[in-house]
């Protein structure tokens, strides 16, 4: 069993004790902070009420925001021949808590949820987080205490793991911060993967719309785009059409059960995969077939800011689920 599937049962097996929690605002907390490895710095200015938000046992909670709302899972970890597994929505396969094939390396579950369109009432597509399982160790050395107890003034130094803990989770759910805490370990080499399996017959023209727009949406991307230096809204053009070119590489079909990989390796590059169900109601794959890869560092960065970030995330309860594994990680 992975150890993500370890945190998980543990925690969902607890009350919801951080949804909206709320943290005092800090002074020091809009502080711009970027790795030494990262070419820019865009520190986030957002203001308000900062929420820790925790993962939910026997209950749903749904919460609205920017016209799509996001589904807080019930506890639907099961063991499938030995392999556990994540049930996100019963329509489409389980999320397997370890993945291998056909990323590089060995990727564990570190968050989950469903892309849910309100207006229009249905699901779109199911994702999963996933760290590389060799870079675990990278987490814990860059999230360190010292790095964490910078962005504030008065948080409280810690002195044990558990209060390392409580400063982690704090950071990693304030909007202000934790792009920053992202950005650093994306440009640090820590290498992630989002699994995004279709729920309903699509194709890979709407998929790659909506990875498009998802970095747009970005607060981030605004800023970027009117940076002094021009070159870094020419970078994210570009990699904007390498991304549109990647996904225009293969005209198919996305039937429900389909997935999509987007890698992301120590250079920050994404690589595409995609596995077509090969006939509708089945979960019988075709072979993966690799669309390309996305160079881009500044792409890479605000994709997965919005899957990890707090300060506009897309699936809340990715961001949270996400958070929380993190912290985990590092005790």
């Amino acid at each position: 069993m992975s150890w993500i599937a370890k945190a998980t049962r543990t925690s969902l097996q607890r009350p919801v004790a951080r949804v909206n929690q709320l943290f005092p605002l800090s002074s020091a907390a809009t502080r711009r902070h970027v790795s030494q490895s990262s070419n820019y710095a865009y520190g986030s200015s957002a203001a308000g009420r900062k929420f820790a938000f925790g993962l939910v046992g026997a209950l749903t909670t749904v919460v609205a925001t920017a016209g799509v709302y996001t589904t807080f899972l019930n506890e639907n970890i099961h063991s499938d021949a030995g392999v556990d597994s994540v049930s996100v929505v019963s329509s489409v396969d389980p999320l397997p808590t370890k993945i291998t094939s056909p990323l590089s390396t060995t990727f564990d579950l570190i968050g989950y949820g469903i892309r849910e369109v309100s207006f229009l009432k249905f699901q779109v597509y199911a994702l999963g987080l996933y760290i590389a399982e060799d870079d675990l160790k990278l987490v814990k050395q860059i999230l360190s205490s010292k790095f964490i107890e910078s962005f504030y003034e008065d948080i409280q130094h810690a002195t044990t793991p558990e209060e390392h803990k409580e400063n982690l989770s704090r950071a990693l759910n304030d909007p202000c911060v934790s792009n920053i805490l992202i950005r650093n370990l994306l440009t640090s080499g820590v290498r992630f993967t989002a699994r995004i399996c279709a729920v309903r017959n699509t194709d890979l023209s709407h998929l790659r719309d909506g990875f498009i727009r998802t970095i747009k949406n970005n607060p981030n991307y605004s800023k970027l785009m009117k940076s002094e230096d021009e070159t870094v809204g020419e970078r994210i053009t570009k990699g904007l059409e390498d991304l549109r070119d990647t996904f225009n590489t293969a005209k198919m079909s996305a039937k429900k059960n389909s997935l999509v990989f987007m890698e992301i390796d120590e250079n920050q590059h994404i690589k595409v995969t995609v596995e077509t169900i090969k006939k509708a109601g089945t979960s019988e794959r075709g072979q993966p077939v690799v669309l390309g890869t996305v160079k881009e560092p500044l792409v890479t960065e605000l994709l997965f800011e919005s899957y990890a970030g707090a300060e506009k995330p897309l699936i809340k309860s990715v961001q949270a689920i996400t958070s929380q594994s993190i912290v985990d990680a590092v005790s």
